[in-house]
């Protein structure tokens, strides 16, 4: 029943206290820990984005909500710890006889040892009661002169005890701990909303404490970051080997010759691991290094030095010259800082905003897109061939394109006539050859899965040349639940540029795949079902006459865009993973005006059948977060309620005269009479409304496509 407070798997995780990630809490989160604290403490509770009070029966208490992040790492040794507490207090403490054992330290009287139905629970709780320091840190629960002391008191010093941050960082934490081992529900809910937060968030990478391998994790990091671009003004190429230039860095480096064989090129006798010197001189991973047009094949050197660079030591490989360097030209991605003798990469990320990108997304169509990706990683593009569905979405990928192992971040995949189950995506186990044959968009998944802190954009073109339902209901499916998608049930191998690469049997979607799927509407296409569009949102592009028509005074765009600078694709990725965590900074009004509106408009679609439900209010909310971090100052209630409406209400509404010509007209009045205290227009709904009607009119029936 108890559990061993010294099992190695209830243990908290060694941290670093300077490393602790920032923590955002979403309101849905905030408000059920401000009811815990409520219920705990006197009445006045906040939980803010970054730090919280709360009244305590003495005073106030502010605390970082990275004391959140710490109570997750010590979950399981809290709710361990726990069981203890609640096991005393609802059949211990109440008991009489039992208790005069404990003031006795009478362990063998038969009122305590009957309580148990194991020898192993009753020598447990003992050395629970006792403070044992090999079993648990902290006070015992009998005082002087007999009084027992409540659980809730050693529990603090318990839970300190066991991570590694001062016991200067107040007990209160250990409050918060005790408060959350109560209520498991929430604590998973705090462990899952962290947790998806870390995923991207954290920032800290540690690096190897022998030398070299410390020097080839930050040079296998910057190659995955810009194959060397940054650097190659201090590359050098000569016979034998490729070095970086230390000399005149303006004071950052003493002069000398600090990196002077940095890398081996083939004609070097150090370049071949397999050679019959008596050691090995090089790792085996090869590089690429593009200099003055030329391509030059290259491995690191496995020859470093960690010791500080001194004057006159020359002609050796310094890794204090590298971090330097490296530090210098990428200051706008990385960090790399020396904490208690490791050294840890911190990755930084530019802020994601709408303001921040080039002119060819400034349009209403590109950043209702750009918003939508951020708020669900499924969104269609729809309207007529040739309007530029497919284009901005390449050209999005373009910018936030980042190349790993010469593989890009995005891929487009035309969808076929013939696509009429999940194989054309996830490839299928050939029984015959013994082995599993993959996709493009398999093979382009699972180097998403590898790498979580890069966006990967996959482009459906044409997704509804075949039933999307037969090739994508997998799909649909995982990115709802979050559950994995099996794939085959042996084990299978394929061959991928040479390269032995196992398929799992089975993937969960990664988070960091973002899929647009472009929709043509004529005779040759399916029609979505509400399943369908209910999962994305819906954003119709029709270009206006006078930029068609300007095509024919003035050049033709320019299809490619430049990749945005290091940091952009993170900041991007970090942004979608705070709004999808459930993080809404728009100001309560706000979201209570669009509560109402949306109340006001509820019961005409349920009547009609096309009532939303959890799911669509939901990611209405995430895209008003997403609109609003993406804006800023700029953000505009009206507009952003306009597009809701027109991306995810009204394409699910289809039907002849009879079934939806009553709810057109008042979704109509409603558009006309705005938002809240707003007599602003919404336009676009209104637009499509009229498109709609139009069509009932003519043929007596009308869909959104």
């Amino acid at each position: 029943m108890l559990a061993d407070l010294n099992d190695p798997a209830l243990q908290p995780d060694s941290i670093k206290a300077g490393l602790i990630p920032e923590i955002t809490i979403s309101e849905g989160l905030r408000i059920k820990l401000y009811e815990m604290f409520s219920q705990e403490e006197k009445a006045y509770s906040k939980i803010w984005g970054a730090t919280s009070v709360v009244q305590t029966d003495k005073s106030y208490v502010f605390f970082s909500n990275q004391w959140l992040y710490l109570a997750v790492m010590c979950k399981k040794y809290a709710q361990a710890l726990y069981q203890y507490c609640d096991f005393f207090d609802n059949h211990m403490r109440a008991n009489a006889d039992v208790m005069n054992c404990v003031k006795a330290q009478d362990y063998s009287g038969s009122a305590y040892v009957n309580l148990f139905d194991s020898d192993n629970d009753r020598e447990y709780m003992k050395k629970f009661i006792n403070g044992d320091q090999k079993f648990r840190p902290g006070k015992n629960l009998v005082n002087a002169g007999d009084k027992i002391r409540s659980c809730k008191d050693i529990f603090g010093s318990c839970v300190l005890g066991k991570m590694d941050v001062p016991n200067a960082s107040s007990a209160y934490l250990g409050n918060l701990v005790y408060y959350l081992a109560k209520r498991s529900a929430l604590y998973d809910e705090l462990d899952n909303e962290i947790s998806v937060q870390t995923e991207v968030m954290d920032s800290a990478i540690k690096l190897p404490s022998i030398v070299k391998d410390c020097a080839k994790t930050i040079v296998d990091y910057i190659y995955k970051l810009d194959e060397f671009k940054s650097i190659s003004e201090r590359i050098e190429v000569m016979d034998q080997s490729i070095k970086l230039n230390t000399g005149n860095t303006n004071g950052l480096l003493p002069e000398g010759n600090w990196l002077r064989y940095m890398f081996a090129r083939p004609s070097s006798g150090m370049f071949d691991t397999d050679s019959s010197s008596d050691k090995i001189r090089v790792f085996d991973t090869e590089y690429l290094i593009k200099v003055n047009a030329e391509k030059y094949r290259c491995k690191l050197t496995t020859e470093w030095i960690g010791s500080e660079i001194t004057e006159g030591a020359q002609g050796n490989n310094y890794l204090q010259a590298l971090i330097k360097l490296v530090g210098y030209y990428y200051s706008d991605v990385l960090e790399i800082k020396e904490e208690g003798g490791d050294y840890y990469l911190h990755v930084l990320r530019k802020e994601f905003l709408i303001s921040g990108l080039p002119d060819i997304f400034d349009s209403r169509f590109s950043e209702r897109y750009i918003t939508s990706l951020l708020t669900k990683p499924f969104v269609i593009l729809t309207g007529n061939s040739g309007t530029g569905k497919t284009r901005i979405a390449k050209q999005f990928s373009q910018y936030l394109e980042r190349t790993i192992d010469g593989k890009r971040n995005w891929l487009i995949v035309p969808v076929g006539a013939d696509w009429t189950d999940n194989t054309k995506i996830l490839g299928f186990y050939n029984p015959l050859e013994e082995k599993y044959v993959s996709t493009p968009t398999l093979d382009f998944i699972l180097r998403a899965i590898e790498n979580p802190t890069v966006p990967y954009f996959l482009i459906l073109d044409e997704m509804n040349l075949s039933h999307v339902e037969r090739y994508f209901s997998d799909f649909l499916s995982a990115m709802e639940s979050d559950e994995e998608i099996p794939l085959y049930k042996v084990s299978g191998e394929k061959e991928i540029d040479g390269n032995k690469t196992t398929i799992p049997d089975k993937i969960r979607l990664p988070r960091n795949l973002f899929v647009t799927g472009t929709v043509n509407i004529d005779e040759t296409t399916y029609m979505f079902s509400p399943k369908v569009l209910d999962r994305s949102n819906v954003v119709e592009f029709k270009p206006d006459k006078k930029t068609v028509l300007d095509l024919i005074t003035r050049s033709i765009e320019v299809n490619n865009v430049s990749p945005a600078g290091n940091g952009m694709a993170e900041g991007f990725i970090n942004l979608a993973a705070i709004i999808r965590n459930g993080v809404c900074n728009v100001e309560q009004v706000k979201l209570e005006q669009v509560r109402e509106f949306l109340d006001s408009i509820y019961g005409e679609l349920q009547e009609s059948g096309f009532e939303f439900a959890y799911r669509t209010v939901k990611e209405i909310r995430q895209y008003f977060a997403a609109a609003y971090e993406l804006q800023k100052e700029e953000f505009n209630l009206t507009r952003t309620m306009d597009e809701q409406i027109v991306q995810k209400i009204l394409p699910k509404i289809y039907g002849d005269r009879k079934q939806i010509g009553e709810l057109l007209n008042t979704l109509e009045i409603k558009c006309k009479n705005g938002i809240g205290e707003s007599s602003e227009e919404m336009t676009l709904s209104l637009k499509k409304i009229d498109q709609m009607k139009k069509r009932l009119d003519k043929y007596q029936y009308a869909s959104f496509m």
